[in-house]
């Protein structure tokens, strides 16, 4: 009797797919993102209600300041391609929650906030990048039960 044991073949290797997918338009480095932020505007106006910080950040990028150190945005197709690139990046929109939070933070010390619920807008106006973050920042529970208590 011959046996089928050595006459299979081992299981075939799957690979998943390439790590990368190809993608049209571009982005923004690193340092370009650490530059947007390096010299805008932050303004936060909100309130500290029983619930917690309810509130809006606009955070105003001159795109003309960049100019000497970058080759560009110059024009009006420039600084498009630049918004394109920095609405998509979530790092952007990141930097831009964490400098609300830490203003709503920053004006009200002797509370503690809880997680914060985030929604940011981004438009172009001419050569100014605005980001609108409105600010959604519950008390801490703990902090609402700790005073409570007394």
């Amino acid at each position: 009797m011959v046996s089928s044991v050595g006459l299979l073949k081992p299981p075939a290797r799957v690979r998943p797919g390439t790590l990368l997918r190809a993608r049209d338009g571009c982005a923004l480095r690193a340092r370009a993102e650490e530059d947007l932020f390096r010299d805008a505007e932050v303004l936060t106006e909100g309130r500290l209600g029983d619930g917690g910080f309810f509130g809006s950040t606009l955070v105003t990028i001159d795109l003309e300041r960049l100019s000497p150190r970058y080759s560009g945005p110059t024009g009006e197709a420039e600084r498009t391609r630049l918004f394109d690139a920095a609405s998509g990046s979530v790092r952007v929109r990141l930097r831009a929650m964490r400098l609300a939070c830490a203003d709503a933070v920053r004006r009200h010390p002797d509370r503690s906030f809880g997680t914060a619920r985030v929604e940011t807008r981004m438009r172009l106006d001419g050569a100014l990048l605005l980001i609108d973050v409105d600010l959604d920042m519950p008390l801490d529970t703990s902090m609402r039960l700790g005073r409570a208590s007394r």
